[in-house]
Order: structure tokens, then sequence, then C-alpha cells
């Protein structure tokens, strides 16, 4: 987030083109992004857990839930279980495969 709004601070990029780059591997949070895919790497429940997050808006394996949530990635809203933010929901989208 820091990296972000410095880019921005020091115009080199504008709001506009900070949104448009933020899920892409060479934007501003690519590096985060990707670290946070390379640590579920190999992790089948952890990714299968995300994945159903996105999609349907639930985990059905509370074990998973509170490792994902651990790490940041979702959290809980009534029944929900929901990506932390949106650029996880949009990233990992576009990433994980289920």
């Amino acid at each position: 987030m820091r990296r972000a709004l410095y880019l921005v601070a020091c115009k080199r990029l504008t709001t506009v083109e900070l949104f448009a780059q933020a899920t892409d591997d060479r934007g501003p949070f690519g590096d985060h992004l990707r670290n946070h895919l390379f640590r579920l790497h190999g992790k089948e429940d952890l990714m299968q857990g995300l994945y159903q997050v996105i999609h349907t808006g639930t985990c059905k394996d509370e074990r998973v839930f509170f490792r994902l949530r651990g790490v940041g990635l979702v959290h809980r809203e009534g029944r929900a279980v929901l990506p932390r933010c949106w650029l996880y929901a949009d990233y990992f989208r576009e990433h994980l495969h289920g």
C-alpha cells in the first residue's frame, strides 16, 4: 500500500493507472500478491478454500478458514466468508482454478 501511495504521490502513476494495474503481476501490488500466491502453492486445501470463498462466499472447512484468515486473505461477515479486500478477490479469481 505504501508503495502504491508513493507512486501516486510522486506522480509516477495516476489513480486511474493504479487501479488499472492493481492486479497485474508487474503492477504496484504485484510483489505482495505473488507472495501470497507462492505461499498457497502446493497447499490444495487452502487453494480450494480460497476459491470457494471467492466464488460462493463460504468456506466449509473451519480449519482452512482459520488458516486463510491467519494470513490475512479472508474475513467473516456474519455467516459469509469473504476475501479481505477486492484486490485479493480480483487477483485470486484470475489465478486460482477450481
